[in-house]
Formats: structure tokens, sequence, C-alpha cells
């Protein structure tokens, strides 16, 4: 998962915890909120009715001297209001839960309880509220409380989302910078716009990293540059030593021999040296890749050169291609090397009187070319190890498989090639490469 998605997704989190632990607390404090601005209000009810009674006198509910009572409810007896004299003077100043009778209906009240005195005369005022408009008002405050809570988790949500986006920005062109080094020789070291210490000290670390292994590049071309012609040279000076003394007429039969072997060896030696400084430049690439390739002009390029030594073998070769398929940026050279290698591997490891097949389709956006063979196979268990090259793998002539496949596999690497390999023994082994995007 990405940094900011994990980013996000923590906020994300943490939000919701906060808004859990807000619902579990709400109900309780919403209820207790209720109460008190109930209450409240029933205080400034209570004080509107004293200052009625102070200003206007008792009169307007009770009439003065009698034991009437005054009673008022409204329509829906959510409230009410009730004056009562009273006989003897009971101290009472409460706000509590009550029932009351209204109308052959018991409802719950939230009631203050007062009583005053008014010229010798002790009243009871009580002024209720219903408990289930009060309940109604808490699960209105909740309703909207939750809606609110939920309002600010997106909102957060997506300004963290933003934030955390704007904040990676640099870590996002850094990452993006390291994806499009396709070889340490195309790197370029660059600033990066950004105030933030630790995206700066990276930076900085990748550029001088980059910078050592630049160096630790440079310094291994000029080493295999420099060790290829120091082993080439003195090979070739004895190659030709050695032909001058096949030519001496005086030179023992005997001694013939083993100068003939002794050729081949240095033949050999010197092939050994030319493949793995073709890989290590191909690796450096030491080669451009500037050239426009028709593939059906290449196989047909590789069948003639090849031609010949599959005759020699017995080994039929055909060719089944549709469509054509051109290489835009590419270097003919080394697929030509590359298709050879193969081609040449599949007649030598064929049975007598076989075949090679390079076929070749169209695939979506992409083009397979496929060489199948009907020779003795490779061991499924040494199939992960046959481009290895530091790994010697034996033939059924118990000859090495050499640095062909190696070859292979460096330039269908260097040309974003895809190839795979399946084999089976006594059957016969198939290469396919995917040209183009996979």
């Amino acid at each position: 998962m990405r940094l900011q998605s994990k980013l996000t997704l923590f906020s994300a989190v943490s939000k919701i915890v906060v808004v859990l632990l807000l619902i579990a607390v709400l109900p309780p404090l919403i209820h207790r909120v209720a109460l008190v601005n109930t209450d409240k209000r029933l205080n400034e009810k209570k004080d509107s009715v004293l200052e009625i009674i102070s200003n206007q006198g008792i009169g307007n509910f009770v009439a003065e001297g009698s034991e009437g009572a005054y009673g008022s409810y409204n329509l829906l007896k959510e409230e009410f209001i009730s004056i009562e004299q009273i006989p003897e003077p009971i101290v009472v100043d409460t706000v509590e839960n009550s029932l009351r009778k209204v109308e052959n209906e018991i409802v719950e009240y939230r009631v203050l309880s007062l009583t005053f005195e008014v010229d010798g005369s002790y009243y009871l005022l009580e002024i209720g509220r219903s408990i289930d408009t009060i309940q109604e008002s808490i699960e209105t405050m909740q309703q909207y409380a939750l809606y609110f809570l939920a309002a600010v988790i997106l909102i957060t949500v997506f300004i963290d989302l933003a934030f955390n986006k704007i904040l990676l920005q640099p870590l996002i062109v850094i990452v993006r910078r390291l994806k499009k080094i396709g070889h340490p020789s195309t790197f370029t070291p660059k600033t990066i716009n950004t105030t933030t210490s630790d995206f700066l000290y990276l930076n900085n670390a990748i550029n001088d990293m980059m910078g050592q292994v630049q160096d630790a590049f440079q310094k291994e071309k000029e080493f295999i540059g420099n060790v290829s012609h120091e082993l080439l040279t003195p090979i070739s000076i004895l190659q030709n030593r050695m032909e001058n003394l096949l030519t001496d007429p005086e030179m023992p039969e005997h001694l013939l021999v083993k100068l003939v072997d002794n050729q081949k060896t240095l033949h050999r030696l010197k092939n050994i040296i030319q493949a793995l400084l073709l890989i290590s430049r191909i690796e450096n690439e030491q080669y451009l890749k500037n050239e426009e390739v028709s593939l059906a002009a290449l196989v047909n390029e590789v069948k003639d050169e090849i031609a010949d030594r599959a005759e020699a073998k017995e080994v039929t070769l055909k060719i089944d291609l549709e469509d054509d398929w051109t290489l835009q940026q590419a270097n003919y050279s080394l697929l030509f090397t590359m298709l050879f290698n193969v081609v040449s591997n599949a007649i030598k490891y064929n049975k007598p009187n076989g075949s090679i097949t390079i076929s070749g389709a169209p695939k979506g956006k992409s083009y397979e070319l496929c060489i199948t063979d009907t020779g003795v196979g490779i061991p499924q268990e040494h199939l992960p190890h046959i481009f290895n090259r530091f790994k010697r793998l034996q033939g059924p002539d118990n000859e090495s498989h050499g640095l062909g496949l190696p070859i292979v596999q460096t330039v269908a690497h260097f040309h974003k090639v895809k190839l795979t390999v399946v084999s089976t023994v006594n059957v016969g082994t198939t290469f396919c490469f995917r040209f183009g995007k996979v």
C-alpha cells in the first residue's frame, strides 16, 4: 500500500475511533444538556410569572382570599402552569420529574415547584414540561450531532488526502525519477523543491549514491575494455604463431595434431572473451538503438545465414509469420545475434530429420515470435539456470551450453522484450519473444 494511502487510512481510522467514543459519550451528555436547558427554561417562566404577580397582583390568576387554583395546559399537553393556594407555608423550591393526570391521561413532566407568599397568603407554583417533549428534543439533537460528525469526518478525510498528497509530492517526484532510470549513465542529479528536510536529505543521498554507481560503472567499462584488449592481443599473437608452425613443412605430424588442438582451445577462449565483452557492453548500454527493424526481414536473414548448417544436420527450417512487425528503436545486429543463437542451439541439439519452426503473430498491441524445435529438450530442473552465465550446463553430447543463451537474454532485456522458454525432454523446446507492449 502506498504511503499516502496509509497516512489517509490512519487518519480516517483515528477519526472514526474518536467519533465512536463521541457516540458513546453523546447520549448522556445531550440528555444532561437537554435537562439543563429545560430547567433553565422553567426558571425563566417562573421569573416571568412572579414578575406578573408582583406587578399586577395574584388576582390575575387566583382570586384573593379564596382557596381556588389556576391551571393552564397548552393544546398538546406539552407544558403547564398551575398556581394553588395552600393553607400552611411549606418551603418548596425543587425541579424534578413527576407524574400528572391530565384529562384521564397520565403524563410525566419535568416540574419546577415553588412556594411564595402574597399578602399573608401562601401559594404553590408549579411549571412543567413533558418528558416526551424533552426526549424528542434529545433525539433531534443526537441526530443532528451524528450528521455533523459524519460531515466533519468526510471533510477532514478529503482535507487530509489533499494535504498528504501535497506533503508527499516531493517523495512522488523522487520515486518517478528513480523509475525512469534505465541505466545508471542516464541519471542526472537534480535538486528538489521542498522545505521538508527529510525529503531534501533523501534526494541528496540518492544523488550521492547514483554518483558513486556511475563512477563504478565507468571504471567497469574501462576495466573491461582494457582487460579484453590485453587478453585478445596475446591470444591473436599465439594464433598467428601456431598458424605459422602449422605451415612449416618440417613440423612432425604428431606435433601438428597437438597444435591443431591448441588452436581450437585458443579459438574457444577468444569466443568466450568476446561473448563476455559483448554482454558487458550491452548491459552498459554501449550500443545504440536507432534503427527500424522488420522482424520478417530479420527472420529471413537468420534463415539464409544458417540454412547450410541446418541442411548439414538434416534439420528442416520453416517460417510461418502472420503479418510483419517493425521495431522503431532497435539494434539490428544485436537482434540478429539473439535469434541466430537460439536457432543455432535448436540445430545443434535437434534430432536427425528434425525440424525448427519460426512462427509469429500479433498479440493485441504486441507481436509474439516463437522458435520451436523437435530436439532433445531441456530438463525442468535446468530451465531456471539456462540464462546464468556462471553456471555450466552439459548437453547430451557433454558439451557446455556456453554463453549463447546469456547473450540472448541480455539482448532481449536491452530491447525490453519479454522472453519465455517452454521445454519437454525428448519432445522439444520453444523460445518465445514478445515485442512491444505486453
